[in-house]
């Protein structure tokens, strides 16, 4: 495994007994290890995606959407490319007409590029939330497939991804990596056919570390406005605090945090700065509160 590996991932894996040894920063570093380890060990390789056994196996979950009936639409991950070769080989030759949409991270979008170059290129790596996906080039066998029965592939933003794993986990109660969670974050960002009308999400894979998981809910909070800072000079006298907080807490309105800054050179003499930061229900609300604040004689910044 790669030595950025989700300590969620690796623990999973040596407690289903695996031995797991860590090697390169990324994906195909790692595999070009595990390669040789099994040349030298006389072991046999398991193939991620670059594999027809392996593509047939998931393309088990294009037959299981099959059996569902109404829906127009099957969006699917795109990593190196084995998840989305099976299931759209399996929609397309049991003579379904569903489009199937992949869905990359922008952080790495070789299959976007392959697809515009008409061969498997490299598509670079940065880190993404969607580290399962997160692949340096599309695979050889997986590419013929994904051009033949793919009808639009798609790259969503790391914020979108955020967005995503938040919204499953308060709507549906589903915790879902970033590789799993891109596929919503493609229907966040409006990038499915304008023709859909019922779509059938592939959510692959819920390993995502709690301290990871701590940082996107906040992105997720701030993306939708449901985390503001507020700036506001009050005058440093006893009570001050007290009146503002309640004002605040009237509108219902959680405070999470608040930082005196009594040292500020650019307030007068006798007041303070107090940076706060606050849980709403979303910017309406929050510039609800803004709006109070300015209203109520304090001085208030973004």
């Amino acid at each position: 495994m790669p030595e950025t590996t989700p300590i969620i991932k690796y623990m999973a894996a040596r407690e289903y007994g695996a031995e797991v040894l860590f090697h390169g920063r990324f994906y195909d570093e790692s595999f070009e290890r595990a390669l040789d380890l099994s040349r030298k060990n006389n072991m046999t390789f398991i193939p991620p995606f670059d594999d027809g056994l392996v593509m047939a196996g998931q393309g088990t979950i294009g037959l299981e959407m099959m059996e569902a009936e109404g829906f127009d639409t099957a969006v699917v991950q795109i990593g190196g490319g084995g998840l989305i070769a099976g299931i759209a080989s399996a929609i397309k030759e049991s003579g379904g007409k569903v489009k199937v949409i992949g869905v990359e991270a922008e952080a790495s979008m070789s299959c976007i590029l392959s697809l515009k170059e008409g061969r498997p290129v490299d598509g670079g790596r940065q880190a993404t939330l969607a580290d399962g996906i997160a692949v340096k080039r599309v695979g050889d066998k997986t590419f013929p497939l994904i051009q033949k029965y793919v009808d639009d592939v798609v790259a969503v933003s790391e914020d979108t991804i955020a967005g995503a794993i938040l919204v499953l986990m308060e709507r549906k109660k589903l915790v879902v990596e970033g590789a799993g969670a891109v596929t919503i974050a493609a229907a966040m960002e409006g990038l499915l056919p304008k023709s859909t009308k019922k779509a059938v999400f592939v959510l692959s894979g819920g390993n995502i570390d709690v301290t990871v998981l701590d940082r996107v809910i906040r992105l997720g909070l701030l993306k939708e406005g449901r985390i503001m800072r507020l700036s506001a000079v009050v005058r440093d006298v006893p009570g001050s605090l007290a009146k503002l907080t309640a004002e605040i807490a009237a509108l219902k309105a959680n405070i999470l945090q608040v930082i005196h800054q009594r040292d500020a050179v650019d307030i007068p003499v006798g007041f303070t700065r107090l940076e706060i930061i606050l849980e709403v229900e979303g910017r309406e609300h929050g510039e609800k509160i803004r709006k109070m604040i300015e209203e109520k004689g304090y001085i208030a910044g973004a």
